[in-house]
């Protein structure tokens, strides 16, 4: 899942959970960018995986478990609103991760056991400027023919949900 959604649904999710505030808001901001955008860092430094899989463990589900729980509840001691700021971006990469058709691998570190490419609804893809890797993915989806959508239908739909929960918060629909 390309970056913008993965910070699109982030935020919608947060702030459907906190009370509507400017300092609520920028929290979100902050919190989707690091744990639901920034978390994909993890492909940098993944040199030796091959193109179509640079995920490590870190944005598996046990993942999130061993850094996102303790971390998470790390930072509540601070705000209480912390817990959901970092556990809500966190988990909605994982799960968007997953609702995409490229490999997975759900119990690493600790087991292979995989995901295989093909199950999932989108394929990966950029609404704006198309990259090496998205170019890759249609070649990848052509050759190996796969099924699925393009994610930038997905796209669609964070835009409308951000709008609707931001009208929901501020008020303006009942």
């Amino acid at each position: 899942m390309n970056r913008l959604n993965h910070f699109l649904f982030s935020v919608s999710l947060c702030l459907m959970l906190l009370k509507p505030s400017p300092a609520n808001l920028a929290l979100t901001v902050l919190f989707s960018l690091v744990f639901g955008v920034l978390i994909d860092f993890d492909h940098v430094l993944n040199k030796k995986a091959p193109w179509y899989h640079k995920r490590t463990w870190v944005q598996e589900p046990l993942g999130l478990i061993i850094i996102g729980l303790p971390l998470a509840y790390a930072l509540s001691l601070i705000n209480r609103d912390f817990l959901i700021l970092t556990l809500v971006p966190y988990s909605s990469h994982i799960l968007l991760d997953y609702l995409c058709v490229f490999e997975a691998c759900p119990l690493a570190p600790f087991s292979g056991l995989k995901k295989r490419e093909g199950l999932g609804v989108f394929i990966p893809d950029n609404l704006f400027a198309k990259s090496e890797n998205t170019k890759r993915w249609a070649q990848r989806v052509r050759e190996k023919n796969i099924r699925g959508v393009s994610e930038n239908y997905f796209t669609a739909f964070n835009v409308a949900l951000l709008v609707l929960v931001a009208l929901l918060k501020l008020g303006v629909l009942p």
